[in-house]
């Protein structure tokens, strides 16, 4: 690994500055820009290379080895150590920063059905193509992790746009840096890319396709798929531990 600055760090937007490092260190690693065994810039290189204060990349590097691809030596220094996340801990899976999981999929229940229901009656074609634009993006095989989440958080930005109801945007503004940051973590369970696409695929079928039910209850079956993958390695995390 050489000295200079990789290429492809963008500024940091998201409500949580130290999940938005971690979710790009981690695309840096995946794509080869730091290789399992290279030592890390010093935290405070990454700081400026990042814009963020020490703090943030601290816990940034943090998220990133908790993750399983950084290893901290003291005294030497944060080296990579594999180029692809460890599946989540229990733990992982059932509490989040200041809030529980239950507590997020409930706001998604309450959420995401009726913004589906309501899309269906008044989206417009250009949003339909839009949508129709991230389905074909998402069917990539070469897609990192890291770019199916953004390709999920931005078609559920479009229905919920859809809608044409200003409140509930504004609800989807609270609520998607906390979906974007706990999506990095479950998209990597096993199948769950696979059974992503499929749910998106049903929601935005009814959608273009104007039946206002079918959206709602697709949209319900998506999120109670992703619970059911949660609890599904919950289960397998529970008998390794017997």
């Amino acid at each position: 690994m050489t000295g200079t600055s990789p290429g492809g760090i963008e500024p940091v937007r998201r409500l949580k500055v130290a999940d938005s490092v971690a979710a790009q260190l981690e695309s840096l690693i995946s794509r080869g820009d730091y290789n399992p065994g290279d030592k890390l810039p010093p935290e405070r290189v990454l700081a400026e290379r990042f814009g963020v204060g020490r703090s943030s990349m601290r816990e940034a590097i943090r998220i990133v080895e908790a993750n399983g691809l950084l290893r901290t030596d003291h005294g030497v220094g944060v080296f990579v150590v594999r180029n692809k996340k460890s599946a989540p801990e229990m733990s992982q899976l059932l509490v989040f920063h200041d809030f529980t999981v239950p507590e997020l999929f409930e706001a998604r229940l309450s959420l995401e059905p009726e913004a589906a229901r309501l899309a269906a009656k008044r989206i417009t074609p250009q949003e339909m193509a839009e949508l129709e634009r991230i389905l074909a993006a998402e069917a990539d095989p070469d897609l990192s992790d890291d770019e199916f989440v953004k390709l999920d958080v931005a078609l559920h930005r479009t229905i919920v746009s859809a809608t044409k109801n200003t409140l509930l945007q504004r609800l989807l503004e609270i609520i998607e840096p906390l979906f974007f940051a706990y999506s990095q973590r479950v998209i990597q369970l096993p199948g769950r890319r696979a059974h992503a696409r499929a749910g998106h695929e049903r929601i935005v079928e009814a959608i273009i396709g104007r039946r206002a039910r079918d959206a709602r209850n697709a949209a319900v079956r998506h999120i109670r798929d992703v619970e059911r993958d949660i609890v599904e390695h919950i289960g397998q995390l529970s008998d390794q531990q017997i």
